[in-house]
C-alpha cells in the first residue's frame, strides 16, 4: 500500500524547484536544449577584447539560464580558468551591490585558485590572504586534516559574508572610501593567476536576475562602470525587463560594447497559434518539456494526456511545468494518506485531469491575486495585439519580471499572456 506513496514522494523530490549542477544531477534530469544560446555565447566569449570582455545575459526567471551558465562553464574549463557561482548564496539580494558582488569575485577566484592547487608564488599568495583577512576582520584558527589556511579563510568569509551585517558594511565602507585597493588587487588576483595556468580567466555570476528592478538600475546604470572595471571576462546576468527599458540598456550595451545576451523562453506555439482553437503547438518545444517530465516522475504515475496540458499550461517556462507537476504530486499525496487511513486501495491513483485543474486553479490564484486593474489591462492589450501599448511603462516590465507576460522570439520579438493568466481574463470576461 506505501509503495504507491513512496513513488509520489519520490517524484516530488525530483521535482525540486533548483538548476542541475552536481554530476547526479545532470546525469538524472538534464535535458538538452539550448544549445544554440551555448554556441552563441562561446563566439562571442572567443571573440572579445579588453574592451568588450563583459557581458550580460538576461532571460525569464525560470527559463533554464543557471543550469545552461553553468553547463557552459563546464565546456569552457579547458580552455579558461572559469568561475561559476551564484551572488545569493553569499549575499542576501537586498544587500547586493556592486562593491560586494566585485569584492565576492575576488574571493571566489581566489578560492578556486587555492582548490585548483594554481601554483601562485608564495609571497603573493600571502599577501592575498593578508588582504581578505585585513579588509573583513577575519583571522584564520583551528586548520586542522586537510583543509589548507587558504580554503580555511575563505570558508570563514563566505560564513561571514552570510550571516553578519557588520562584515558586508564594512567591506561596503572600506571600499566606497577607496575603491582602488578593490579594483587593482581584483586585477592583482587575476594576473597571478593567468601567469600560473596560461588561461584567460571566466567568470560567471549568477542570480543578479533575481534583483527587483530597481536594484537593476542602482546596480547596472549608476554603478555599471564599476563592474566593467576587472581585466578579464566576466558574465553578468540580467532580469529580462532590462531589455525592454530602453535608457538602461542603450547605457549597458554602450558601455560593455556588447549587446544583452537573451536566452529565450521555449516557444510552444507561432505567433497567434495559440489563441486559435485548432492551433499546434511546436513539436521540438513540447519534447524538450515532456522530457523534463518523463526524467523526473514515472510515466505511471500520469494518467495519458496529463504531460501534454501540463506543458501547454506552463507557456514554455521550464519552472512551471516542474512547479505545476510539483503541486499535482502533493495533491495526490493528501488523497492518498487519506485513502490509506480508510484502507482504501490506492494501487490505481494517478494524477488525473481532476488532480491537475485543481493545481492549476490553485496556481492560477496565487497569480491573479497580485494582478491589479492596470495589470489585467496591460494584459488584455498583450493577449490582444501581442504587444503592450507602452514596452517601457514600470507595470509592463514588472508583469515581464513576474513572468506574467512572457517575450518570446523567433524572427520578431513578440509578447503573450501566461496562459494560467489567459484562463483567469475569460473568467472575468475581459477576453473572449
Amino acid at each position: 500500500m506505501s509503495d504507491r506513496i513512496d513513488k509520489f514522494q519520490a517524484a516530488s523530490r525530483n521535482l525540486q524547484l533548483q538548476p542541475l549542477f552536481t554530476e547526479e544531477e545532470r546525469k538524472n534530469f538534464l535535458v538538452e536544449h539550448g544549445s544554440d544560446c551555448i554556441d552563441r555565447l562561446e563566439q562571442k566569449v572567443l571573440d572579445c577584447n579588453e574592451s568588450t570582455n563583459q557581458f550580460m545575459f538576461a532571460g525569464h526567471r525560470g527559463c533554464g539560464k543557471s543550469t545552461l551558465l553553468f553547463e557552459f562553464s563546464q565546456i569552457m574549463q579547458d580552455r579558461f580558468f572559469t568561475v561559476f557561482f551564484s551572488i545569493s548564496d553569499l549575499i542576501q539580494m537586498k544587500e547586493v551591490n556592486h562593491i560586494n558582488i566585485l569584492f565576492v569575485i575576488a574571493l571566489k577566484m581566489m578560492e578556486k585558485a587555492e582548490r585548483d592547487n594554481v601554483q601562485i608564488a608564495e609571497d603573493k599568495k600571502k599577501a592575498f590572504f593578508d588582504w581578505f583577512k585585513e579588509r573583513t576582520t577575519t583571522e584564520t584558527v583551528g586548520v586542522s586534516g586537510q583543509m589548507s589556511v587558504g580554503i580555511a579563510l575563505f570558508e570563514i568569509i563566505k560564513g561571514k559574508l552570510s550571516t553578519e551585517q557588520s562584515t558586508k558594511e564594512e567591506i561596503k565602507t572600506k571600499f566606497t572610501q577607496n575603491f582602488r585597493d578593490l579594483i587593482d588587487t581584483l586585477n592583482a588576483i587575476a594576473t597571478e593567476i593567468k601567469l600560473a595556468t596560461k588561461q584567460e580567466i571566466l567568470v560567471i555570476v549568477d542570480d543578479l536576475d533575481k534583483f527587483d528592478l530597481e536594484e537593476v538600475d542602482e546596480i547596472f546604470q549608476r554603478n555599471l562602470k564599476a563592474l566593467l572595471e576587472p581585466k578579464f571576462i566576466i558574465i553578468y546576468t540580467l532580469p529580462i525587463a532590462t531589455i525592454r527599458e530602453g535608457v538602461l540598456r542603450k547605457h549597458i550595451e554602450d558601455e560593455t560594447g556588447n549587446e544583452i545576451f537573451v536566452m529565450p523562453v521555449l516557444k510552444l506555439y507561432a505567433k497567434g497559434a495559440s489563441h486559435q482553437p485548432d492551433g499546434k503547438p511546436e513539436v521540438a518545444a513540447m519534447q524538450v518539456l515532456q522530457s523534463v517530465l518523463n526524467r523526473r516522475i514515472d510515466a505511471e504515475l500520469l494518467e495519458d494526456g496529463i504531460v501534454e496540458k501540463i506543458a501547454l499550461s506552463s507557456g514554455g517556462v521550464l519552472r512551471d511545468v516542474i512547479r505545476i507537476t510539483q503541486r499535482c504530486c502533493s495533491e495526490v499525496l493528501v488523497r492518498l494518506r487519506r485513502m490509506a487511513r480508510k484502507n482504501q486501495n490506492i494501487d490505481h491513483v494517478r494524477i488525473d485531469m481532476e488532480i491537475l485543474q485543481e493545481s492549476l486553479d490553485k496556481s492560477r490564484n496565487d497569480i491573479q491575486l497580485g494582478l491589479s486593474k492596470t495589470d489585467r489591462e496591460i494584459l488584455v492589450q498583450v493577449y490582444n495585439k501581442y504587444i503592450p501599448e507602452n514596452p517601457k511603462e514600470q507595470a509592463f516590465l514588472d508583469l515581464l519580471h513576474t513572468v506574467v507576460a512572457i517575450e518570446y522570439r523567433n524572427h520578431e520579438s513578440w509578447y503573450d499572456v501566461h496562459p494560467l493568466i489567459v484562463e483567469q481574463l475569460k473568467i472575468e470576461k475581459l477576453i473572449p
